[in-house]
């Protein structure tokens, strides 16, 4: 349970600091389109992640990559909370609704696409 944790600590600590450094290198430049796209880019490849390991044998390790890198590092990737604020700050609440109506799509496009473009296992 321990290392469990462990990884997903690890991981959204990985995670939260490449969201930290795209925000730097391009929050003057791509504004309140940032944590949308980074919302939408984390929710595909969550999608993908979750394709994939619907197309492997249950094992403890393959849960474990899934821990660290779904919910660890790309948990810490996406910005919900981040979202939230901003479409309220903007006063915008279609901001906010379409980023999660585009991020569900994305997810579902990575679920496919993870599971070699198969619907269902």
């Amino acid at each position: 349970m321990w290392r469990d944790a462990g990884l997903v600590a690890v991981g959204g600590a990985i995670g939260t600091a490449v969201r930290a450094g795209l925000t730097l290198a391009l929050g003057e430049d791509l504004g309140p389109a940032l944590v949308p796209l980074i919302n939408v880019v984390g929710a595909f490849a969550i999608g993908i992640l979750y394709g994939w390991r619907a197309r492997m044998p249950e094992s403890s390790r393959a849960q474990r990559v899934q821990l660290f890198i779904g919910t660890g590092i790309l948990g810490g990737f996406t910005t919900y909370s981040s979202l939230a604020v901003e479409s309220a700050d903007l006063g915008l609440l279609w901001w906010g609704v379409a980023t999660v109506v585009v991020g569900t799509a994305a997810a579902w496009g990575g679920v496919l696409l993870g599971r070699g473009g198969r619907a269902s296992r």
